[in-house]
């Protein structure tokens, strides 16, 4: 019982309200998380009023948490809400859709025309003597399709030679973030199956939320362990095989670095993405404010782009108005494919004066400004 379950958490919150303000939730939309905490210690939460509603207006990252001065572990507590919702029937319709389009497409997205490997411009062959694997992840092989090309030319333009999965299973995050937890456990146990079989040594992702379900997630929340290799994000990948390379830009190009809730607070990573973007000849970096820790959310996680996407965008929007447009700088540069997502979209229909780039895509153009 979430009574029991959360108990300290109850005993401890002393209703101080900074949960709410770190919230990513609170300039567009009547959600509190202070008075979702609230509800819980005065038991008035098993409600569809509530259940229907309050769980699902969080983005998963972790920014609450953080900030707590007691360290109260609030995203867990909505993760809890979200499986008694589910229990219960009372979750919103999209998240039965992204369970039922996982079971028959291997991905979230529902599509009868794109698949995991069809954004390939010619067919790639499974070697079996190639050690590392491209573990492409479900958003960059069906929706965000620059970020699976331009890590697919950065790894070979640096002459690293990797192996592909011809039916790459989704990693089972969204799921997981979505408090579907018996359901991403077995389809977890289909991609530790599908990794076993690759017969490889070490896996490089670019996408954020698979690697954190890979080292995080898997152990820690669904008790799945994942097979015996090195897990890479791309980033740290490139941070290893940049150094001394000499690549450089044609053009000289001003960025600022988000932080991704999977990466950084979810996973830790903070330095490897900077270096690699540091590293490129023409590259100039200026650090956005708050970072790394206290980096504040894009607003496409945790379920929200698919439940509410107009709001992840209005958060996106408020974020690069009021923190990356005052920099003045060329772009924005992230690691995160739902990030990246989130803001391309979002700054593409406000007509912003800034470009976004995934890591990989920046990466790539430096290779092709070398080779030239």
């Amino acid at each position: 019982m979430i009574e029991e379950r959360f108990k300290e958490l109850i005993r401890r919150c002393a209703q101080c309200g900074t949960c709410t303000a770190s919230c990513p939730l609170k300039d567009v939309s009547d959600f509190n998380i202070r008075k979702l905490v609230r509800r819980v210690q005065l038991n008035l939460f098993n409600t569809r009023e509530f259940l229907a509603r309050y769980p699902w207006l969080c983005t998963q990252c972790y920014r609450c948490q953080v900030l707590c001065t007691e360290e109260l572990e609030i995203p867990k507590l909505v993760l809890a809400l979200r499986e008694l919702a589910l229990k219960s029937g009372m979750a919103p319709s999209q998240v039965y859709e992204a369970l039922e389009a996982i079971r028959k497409f291997n991905s979230p997205y529902r599509s009868l025309t794109r698949t995991k490997t069809s954004w390939l411009k010619q067919p790639f062959q499974l070697s079996t003597r190639v050690h590392l694997l491209y573990w492409v992840g479900c958003t960059p092989s069906i929706k965000a399709r620059g970020i699976a090309e331009a890590t697919l030319k950065a790894l070979k333009g640096l002459n690293l030679e990797f192996k592909l999965l011809n039916d790459e299973p989704c990693c089972g995050e969204p799921l997981i973030r979505l408090g579907l937890i018996d359901e991403a456990r077995l389809v977890a146990l289909k991609t530790v199956k599908a990794v076993e079989e690759a017969g490889v040594e070490a896996i490089v992702t670019p996408c954020s939320g698979c690697y954190n379900a890979f080292i995080k997630l898997y152990p820690e929340t669904l008790g799945v362990e994942f097979p015996s290799v090195k897990v890479m994000h791309v980033s740290q990948l490139l941070e290893q095989n940049l150094k001394g390379a000499g690549l450089r830009l044609n053009e000289p190009l001003t960025l600022t670095y988000h932080d991704p809730c999977s990466l950084g607070r979810h996973s830790g990573v903070y330095d490897a993405p900077r270096k690699a973007l540091n590293s490129i000849d023409g590259v100039k970096l200026v650090e956005i404010n708050p970072t790394r820790d206290y980096a504040t959310c894009c607003g496409g996680g945790g379920g929200l782009w698919p439940l509410n996407y107009e709001m992840a965008m209005e958060i996106a929007y408020k974020k690069l108005v009021k923190e990356v447009l005052p920099l003045n700088v060329e772009g924005l540069a992230t690691c995160c494919p739902l990030c990246y997502m989130n803001f391309k979209l979002t700054s593409t229909k406000r007509k912003l004066p800034l470009r976004i780039y995934d890591l990989t895509e920046v990466v790539s153009m430096a290779i092709q400004s070398t080779d030239t």
